[in-house]
């Protein structure tokens, strides 16, 4: 099952992560993923083909995050997407196949708000196994554990999400401040099979929301620096 994927922007980020951010994703996931770019000015530049972008608005701040986020779950209506935020900037190749499983797995199951695409949930002090699913082990987190709502990659339910989510807040402030009522399930998974990888890797690359400072470039292979340099990205 192929879900679209939505991407988070600002008018800040939009120059300094976006573009990195489409070309490592065109490498590492695949040109014929749909994605959305959820934003608010469109970037002045060419996005690649298979994105598009939807304006929430105008942008005011961090506090407009989730307002956007909601406007958009309103008019887009996929009932199931992936999450990304454009400072995930993609260090290894995506196993599409298996994201497609997973989101099925997230389709079957109506009371999944969020399954987690990262180690996320995996190591949570509270998580317990479930159940086999293809070639994953699928895991869980209790309600009242700590970042049900982690914004790091997940596949999400949009009818789950709108009525948690609430307008005017941050990305950390959605992560802090929001509690999933307990008929909400939050899974993840054990990783890839043979591997100690997540079916979805990258590098954050922004610290404390700051375009001007980016880490863990080191995460990226080095060839994938030296290109996105050549072109004046970083």
């Amino acid at each position: 099952m192929t879900v679209p994927v939505y991407v988070t922007t600002c008018d800040r980020y939009v120059n300094r992560a976006l573009r990195p951010f489409a070309y490592l994703f065109e490498r590492y996931w695949s040109p014929a993923q749909p994605v959305v770019v959820i934003g608010f000015q469109p970037p002045p530049y060419e996005l690649p083909g298979n994105f598009r972008f939807y304006s929430a608005g105008t942008d005011t701040g961090q506090k407009s995050w989730s307002t956007a986020l909601i406007r958009a779950l309103q008019a887009l209506k996929h009932e199931l997407f992936i999450l990304l935020l454009d400072d995930y900037w993609l260090n290894r190749p995506i196993h599409v196949g298996g994201v497609a499983s997973l989101a099925e797995y997230v389709r079957l199951h109506p009371d999944v708000l969020r399954l987690d695409l990262t180690t996320d949930r995996l190591y949570n002090g509270k998580m317990f196994g479930v159940e086999d699913w293809g070639r994953y082990s699928i895991v869980e987190t209790p309600a009242g554990s700590e970042y049900q709502m982690s914004l790091q990659a997940g596949i999400w339910r949009r009818s789950l999400m709108l009525q948690v989510l609430e307008p005017e807040k941050s990305p950390w402030e959605v992560e802090l401040q929001t509690s999933p009522p307990a008929e909400m399930r939050v899974v993840g998974t054990r990783g890839e099979p043979g591997t100690n990888h997540a079916p979805v890797v990258y590098a954050n690359v922004f610290q404390g929301g700051s375009p001007d400072t980016l880490l863990n470039l080191g995460e990226l292979a080095a060839a994938d620096v030296a290109e996105l340099d050549a072109r004046g990205w970083l």
